[in-house]
C-alpha cells in the first residue's frame, strides 16, 4: 500500500482543528460578522463530526456545500475589498478541505494550505507576542507533517531538534539581513477598516474619548540631544475649516491633490535647534505621520504636506518606522491664500467674535498682545480643564465661554482660534500629541492615545506661532502629563494597568515589543543598503572566507566521524543483543544478515519474527535508524526464549 493512501490517525484531524480555530481567531480582522458566523459553524460542524466519529465527506458532498458560500463571498467583494476576499476563500479551502481529508496524501494538500495561510497573518500583526503565536502555529503545522511520515512508535528527539536548528539559524540569519528586500506586492484595502487616532473632524468630544484609550500610538528615539519636554508637541493634523461647532481639515490635504504637488525643502532658521530622531508609529488606517516643529529632512518613502506635516504614501495598515530631522522653529506662511483661509468666519458665535473685535479694538495689529490676554482672561474667570465635560449646543463656542466654562484641550482651542480670527489674526487648531512617558533605562519615548491633544497655531511676521491655552487653564498638563490634571474619579476613566505589577509586567513586554519592532520590522531596505556597503568596505573578506572554509571542513570531518562511530556503535549493539539472545554466533564468514535469513529458511514457524528482526537490524545498522534500534532490541526481549529454543 502506498503511504498517501494510508488512513490518518484521529488525533491528526483533532491537532488540525484545532490550528485552524486559531487561524479563524487571527483572521478577524479581515472577516464581517456574517463570515465569522459562517466559519463558526463550519468549525463546529468540523468538531461535531470528529466528536461523533462520523465518515469524511465525499467530494460532491463538499462541491454542494461550496457552491453558494463561495458565491456569498463573492457577492460582497465591495465590501470585502480583493485582498480581504482572498483570505476569505484560502480559510474556506482549509476548512473544507479538512471535511474532506481521510488520507495521507489529502492531509499533505491540508498542510501546505495551512502553511500560506499562516503566512498571511503577518499581514495583521506585526507585535512580538502575535508573532511568537504565530511561529507556534507554523510549528505545530510543521508537526502534523511529522506524523504523516513517522512510524507511529517513533518520538520527536529533542537534542536532534536543537542541533538542526543551530544549524540552520545561521542561514536563516543571512537571509534576513542580505535576501533582497522586496516592497510589499499589495496593500490593505481601508475603506471599512476603524482608524485610530486622531480623524478629519474635530469636535469639543473627540479627544476627550481617545485619550481613555492606553493604547499605543508611537515610540520615539532622539538619535542627538532630547529636547526639552516643553517642545514635545507631535503635530499631525491641521484643523483649518470651521463650520460654527466643529474643525475640519481643509482639502488642501487631501492626498489626491498632494500627489500633484512638488516636495521642496521648507525655508528655515539655521539657528534653530536641530532635532533627529526615530519613531515606530503603530498602525491606524491613516497616512498622517507625527513630526516636530518644521520637518527639514526625511526618508525617500515620506511625503510633505501643507503647514509642514509630514505623511506616508499608503494607510498605515502596519507599523511603520521612519526618520526626521526637525527645527524647532516656527512654521512658515506656505502662500497668501493659505492666510486668507484662516482668516474665514461664520455666523455662528456672535459673543466670541465680538470679544475677538473688543481685543482687536484694545491691541491693534498685536498679535502677541492679543494671546497674552486670551491667557489672562481663561486665568482669571473660572474656568476648569475636565474629561467630562457638559455637552453644547449649536453656538458651542459661547456656549462654552460663557456658560459651562469646563472643558478639555479642543475647547480652550477651538474657543482660541475663533476669537483670534475674530480679532484679525490668522489662526488654526492643530491636532497630535504632547508629551509621553520617557522610559531611561531603554532610552526611548512612549506615547500613547492618551496623549492626544490640541492647541492654535497663529501666524505672526516671523511665522505661524505655537500657542497652547491649556497651559494657562491646566500648567500641570504640559508639564506632567494627563494623569496629574484630572481629579481621582476622571483618572479613574482612563485605562491601564500602571500602578500594579501586572501593569509593570505589560510594561516590560512593551520594552521587548519594541526592541522587537526597532531591530527587526523596521530592518528596511535602507538599512540593508547600508549594511551591504559597510560589508563592501570591509578590510578581513578573505580572512573570513578561510577561516570559514575551515570550519565547514572541520566540520565535515567531525560529522563523518560521528556518522562513521555511530553506525559502528549501532551495528556493534545489534550484534551483541542477536548474539545474546539466540545464545550463539554465526560461523565465520557469514554475515548476520545472512545468518538470519538461513535461520528463517530453516524454522518456518518463526520465519516471520526472524524476518522482522533482520529488516530491524539493516534499517539500524545501514540506515542509521535509531528508532528501529530501539524495536530490535524491545522484540528481542519478548521472543528471548523462543530464540534461545530456535538456536538450539
Amino acid at each position: 500500500m502506498l503511504m498517501a493512501n494510508l488512513a490518518l490517525p484521529r488525533y491528526w484531524a483533532v491537532y488540525g482543528l484545532l490550528l485552524q480555530v486559531l487561524l479563524f481567531l487571527l483572521y478577524q480582522p479581515a472577516l464581517s460578522i456574517a463570515s465569522s458566523l459562517l466559519f463558526a459553524l463550519l468549525l463546529t460542524f468540523q468538531a461535531w463530526r470528529l466528536y461523533q466519529n462520523k465518515p469524511a465527506l465525499s467530494n460532491r458532498q463538499i462541491n454542494v456545500l461550496l457552491a453558494p458560500l463561495l458565491l456569498l463571498m463573492l457577492l460582497q467583494v465591495r465590501q470585502l475589498g480583493v485582498l480581504n476576499l482572498m483570505l476569505h476563500i484560502l480559510l474556506l479551502a482549509a476548512v473544507a478541505r479538512s471535511l474532506t481529508v481521510q488520507q495521507r496524501g489529502q492531509g499533505l494538500q491540508l498542510l501546505w494550505v495551512h502553511y500560506f495561510a499562516i503566512a498571511c497573518c503577518f499581514i495583521f500583526y506585526q507585535q512580538m507576542s502575535m508573532a511568537i503565536l504565530i511561529f507556534a502555529l507554523a510549528l505545530l503545522n510543521l508537526y502534523l507533517q511529522y506524523r504523516l511520515f513517522a512510524p507511529a512508535e517513533s518520538t520527536l528527539q529533542p537534542k536532534r531538534l536543537m542541533s538542526i536548528f543551530a544549524l540552520s539559524f545561521p542561514l536563516w540569519l543571512g537571509m534576513f539581513l542580505l535576501f533582497p528586500r522586496l516592497p510589499p506586492l499589495w496593500q490593505l484595502p481601508n475603506q471599512n477598516m476603524a482608524s485610530t487616532g486622531l480623524g478629519n473632524e474635530l469636535d469639543p468630544g473627540s479627544i476627550e474619548k481617545l485619550v481613555q484609550s492606553d493604547a499605543l500610538a508611537f515610540r520615539v528615539s532622539f538619535l542627538n540631544e532630547r529636547p526639552d519636554k516643553a517642545d514635545w508637541y507631535w503635530r499631525a493634523k491641521v484643523y483649518e475649516d470651521f463650520d460654527g461647532r466643529r474643525w475640519q481639515v481643509n482639502a488642501r490635504f487631501d492626498s489626491r491633490q498632494r500627489r500633484a504637488m512638488v516636495t521642496e525643502l521648507p525655508a528655515f532658521s539655521a539657528g534653530a535647534p536641530l532635532v533627529k530622531y526615530q519613531i515606530l508609529a503603530e498602525s491606524s488606517y491613516q497616512t498622517d505621520l507625527f513630526s516636530l516643529g518644521l520637518p527639514v529632512s526625511w526618508q525617500a518613502n515620506l511625503v510633505s504636506k501643507p503647514a509642514a506635516l509630514m505623511a506616508s504614501q499608503t494607510p498605515l495598515t502596519q507599523r511603520i518606522s521612519y526618520s526626521l530631522q526637525s527645527r524647532l522653529q516656527t512654521v512658515p506662511l506656505a502662500s497668501p491664500a493659505e492666510k486668507q483661509l484662516n482668516l474665514l468666519q461664520n455666523n455662528a458665535n456672535p459673543q466670541a467674535r465680538a470679544f475677538g473685535a473688543a481685543l482687536a479694538t484694545q491691541f491693534p495689529a498685536q498679535p502677541d498682545k492679543i494671546v497674552q490676554a486670551l491667557s489672562a482672561y481663561f486665568q482669571q474667570e473660572p474656568f476648569f480643564y475636565t474629561l467630562t465635560p457638559p455637552r453644547l449646543g449649536q453656538n458651542a463656542i459661547d456656549q462654552f465661554l460663557y456658560e459651562t466654562r469646563s472643558g478639555f484641550c479642543s475647547h480652550y482651542a477651538s474657543a482660541t482660534a475663533v476669537i483670534l480670527r475674530a480679532a484679525g489674526i490668522p489662526a488654526r487648531v492643530v491636532g497630535g500629541y504632547l508629551g509621553g512617558n520617557w522610559q531611561e533605562n531603554q532610552q526611548y519615548l512612549q506615547v500613547r492615545q492618551r496623549d492626544a491633544h490640541a492647541w492654535v497655531e497663529y501666524l505672526t511676521a516671523s511665522g505661524w506661532q505655537r500657542y497652547d491655552p491649556t497651559a494657562a487653564i491646566a500648567p500641570e498638563r504640559i508639564l506632567e502629563g494627563i494623569e496629574q490634571t484630572l481629579s481621582d474619579n476622571e483618572r479613574a476613566l482612563l485605562s491601564g494597568w500602571q500602578d500594579n505589577w501586572l501593569g509593570q509586567l505589560a510594561l516590560q513586554w512593551s520594552h521587548l515589543d519594541y526592541v522587537w519592532s526597532v531591530w527587526v520590522l523596521g530592518f528596511n531596505q535602507q538599512d540593508q543598503e547600508q549594511l551591504w556597503q559597510r560589508l563592501r568596505r570591509w578590510e578581513y573578506w578573505s580572512v573570513l572566507l578561510y577561516s570559514l572554509g575551515a570550519l565547514m571542513l572541520l566540520g565535515a570531518a567531525v560529522m563523518l566521524r560521528q556518522f562513521v562511530t555511530q553506525r559502528a556503535d549501532h551495528a556493534h549493539q545489534a550484534w551483541r543483543w542477536l548474539t545474546q539472545a539466540l545464545g550463539t554466533t554465526p560461523a565465520a564468514g557469514c554475515t548476520l544478515s545472512s545468518w538470519l535469513t538461513t535461520l528463517a529458511e530453516q524454522n518456518p514457524a518463526q520465519q516471520q519474527a526472524l524476518e522482522r528482526l533482520r529488516k530491524l537490524y539493516e534499517a539500524a545498522v545501514f540506515n542509521d535508524d535509531a528508532a528501529a534500534l530501539r524495536l530490535l532490541r524491545r522484540e528481542l526481549r519478548l521472543q528471548r526464549r523462543s530464540l534461545r529454543r530456535l538456536a538450539r
